[in-house]
């Protein structure tokens, strides 16, 4: 139990070094090696806890060791919640008005105080989980199972199949015409579909992806999920894994180009790079689109990037990007009530839609807030309950990135405390313990971790 819970700690630690936001600042602030040691660091620990705790029911010095390790982990945990924080208040600062950040220049000494103190603590933790390691080393610890891979936001292609997608037909028809027009292009072509966040991007293009004309139309498709890792060669060997199913060990971009040429010759292909935030055009024009889009692929060859941001498509794209539109008015009650009105109960009191309208028109046409909304309503028995979350203020903003935001927090203000406690428990006892699915989705949703459809954050 103990090796189990120090497991789940590491585990955590792991993923949050690894937080998009956090290696954001790390790198602002000239420290991002010191994360990225702390991240290696405790991913070559977590295969040898299992061994820990057998041995330290015999041996005190491991007993000892574990606590030590359980201690610093908890440090680093608070110390990488520091760089969420500055984060998320350099986000918040970058909206504000222009007189508030004047303002807000005066206290620049106490931000550079914070951040000496917030790099010190970083580099101190780190120095004393490398003599934890070093340490460990000892006690002759043997890994149960492979070393884990640091994974990064991954999507798949599948669909669910109970799931229903309102008001996107029309969205399917345009993007496969688009695709299968390519047929005669010799050059590999890419085309963007860009939204807002909680537009459901993902979700189109697993629809497009799963249609029975795409399988019949391209010999080889692959499916990766980009988020802010767009390195090359992390890129291209996953795109090599993808086509050949098996481990890509290759870094050097000759080779890796040459396996690329090996494995998808003049097959034409489609590969779906799902959530890119890239904004800095060398990173693909000089590293990866002379990987991608040289000497491959058959005529047709495409690929298709989702992303949130315009600047994207103006990098990447060689098509006209697709710009994907909220739902209107008759979809999202259709969406929000096969949601909301799940129950019976629910569905026989009509004072209860009147009030649905005004939460649907709070989310903005946006598919992930109707879903979340009509999820968190479905568990509403009252009409007093419903009156109220409709009568909350939403702010609104003008930043399409941050607009299901709101949505979700309201919803998940609104989860009862039993919901909240047991997604507090579970992330703490990751393997001991069951919830229904449906529960720890709607968890997952309202806490913004699933930022489209399937996409996990």
């Amino acid at each position: 139990m103990a090796e189990a819970l120090l497991l789940s700690v590491v585990r955590g630690v792991v993923g949050k070094a690894g937080d998009a936001l956090v290696k954001r600042v790390t790198r602002m602030w000239g420290v991002d090696g010191d994360r990225e040691r702390l991240e290696r660091r405790l991913v070559y620990v977590q295969p040898l806890l299992a061994d820990a705790e057998e041995k330290s029911e015999t041996n005190d010095a491991v007993k000892a060791w574990m606590t030590a390790l359980k201690a610093a982990a908890y440090k680093a945990d608070d110390v990488l919640d520091d760089f969420q924080y500055e984060a998320l208040r350099l986000e918040a600062q970058s909206r504000r008005s222009v007189t508030t950040k004047v303002l807000s220049f005066f206290t620049l000494q106490n931000r550079l105080v914070f951040r000496h103190k917030t790099s010190m603590e970083l580099k101190n933790v780190l120095g004393k989980i490398e003599e934890l390691v070093s340490e460990m080393k000892t006690y002759e610890l043997e890994p149960r199972g492979e070393v884990p891979q640091v994974v990064y936001r991954q999507t798949h292609s599948a669909l669910d199949e109970s799931a229903e997608i309102f008001g996107r037909d029309d969205d399917i028809e345009q993007v496969m015409m688009m695709l299968l027009d390519q047929k005669d292009q010799r050059n590999v072509q890419v085309l963007p579909i860009i939204g807002m966040g909680g537009l459901g991007k993902t979700t189109l293009a697993k629809m497009v992806y799963n249609d029975p004309r795409v399988q019949k139309h391209f010999e080889l498709k692959m499916w990766y999920c980009v988020s802010e890792n767009f390195e090359a060669t992390t890129v291209v060997r996953s795109v090599i894994e993808l086509a050949t199913n098996g481990r890509c060990d290759l870094r050097d971009n000759i080779e890796l180009k040459g396996r690329l040429q090996e494995v998808i010759g003049q097959k034409r292909f489609l590969l779906i790079l799902d959530d890119v935030w890239n904004e800095e055009p060398h990173k693909w024009e000089e590293d990866l689109r002379p990987l991608l889009c040289s000497s491959i692929g058959g005529s047709g060859s495409t690929i298709l990037v989702t992303s949130r941001l315009q600047q994207v498509a103006c990098i990447m794209g060689t098509l006209q990007s697709y710009e994907l539109k909220i739902l209107s008015e008759e979809d999202s009650w259709k969406l929000f009530s096969k949601k909301a009105f799940i129950n019976k109960c629910l569905q026989e009191q009509t004072d209860l839609f009147s009030i649905g309208k005004g939460i649907v028109n709070k989310c903005k046409g946006l598919p992930l807030a109707l879903k979340t909304m009509g999820g968190l309503m479905s568990s509403k028995q009252q009409v007093e309950e419903w009156k109220a979350i409709a009568d909350c203020n939403i702010s609104d903003t003008s930043r399409g990135r941050d607009e299901v935001m709101p949505i979700l927090k309201l919803s998940y203000r609104h989860l009862s405390s039993e919901m909240k406690q047991c997604f507090a428990f579970c992330a703490i006892f990751p393997k001991d313990y069951e919830m229904e699915k449906d529960k720890l989705i709607q968890l997952w949703m309202a806490n913004g971790f699933i930022l489209e459809d399937g996409a996990i954050d």
